[in-house]
């Protein structure tokens, strides 16, 4: 029987979903760019081996104020959507403007205080860009 590798959890044994981690699942309340949101999410399910038909509900689960409602009237009025169209619609109605140019921001971004300021703002225009190609 071969070894498991060091970096990833063991395969379940049992249909029951194992819990490796006491980790707590962020809110959104939609006050703000749901990219980093929906990332936390994902680590989670990836980390907790969680059913992929279960993420919508979870997630839906930990929205509050604004984003409740939001999700409420969607759920309502077109069913639960997959985990692919929520991040969409979820995208849409609170992420930036669908005319936002990531990669000119990316391009004009000034430099104004120290490496790791301009870091950070670098990598917080790059997380909605996707994959550059080289000539980009």
């Amino acid at each position: 029987m071969p070894l498991p590798l060091p970096h990833l959890p063991p395969e379940p044994e049992s249909p029951a979903v194992p819990r490796y981690h006491k980790l707590s699942f962020p809110t959104y309340d939609g006050k703000e760019d749901p990219l980093g949101w929906l990332l936390k999410c994902e680590q989670f399910f990836r980390g907790q081996q969680t059913r992929h038909a279960d993420w919508v509900w979870l997630a839906s689960y930990h929205l509050t104020g604004t984003a409740q409602m939001w999700y409420t009237v969607l759920e309502h009025d077109a069913g639960r959507p997959e985990w692919e169209e929520f991040k969409r619609l979820c995208h849409q109605r609170f992420g930036p403007p669908l005319s936002t140019n990531h990669l000119a921001d990316l391009a004009r971004l000034p430099f104004t205080s120290s490496v790791d300021a301009y870091l950070d703002t670098f990598q917080a225009c790059m997380a909605p860009t996707g994959l550059l190609s080289p000539y980009q």
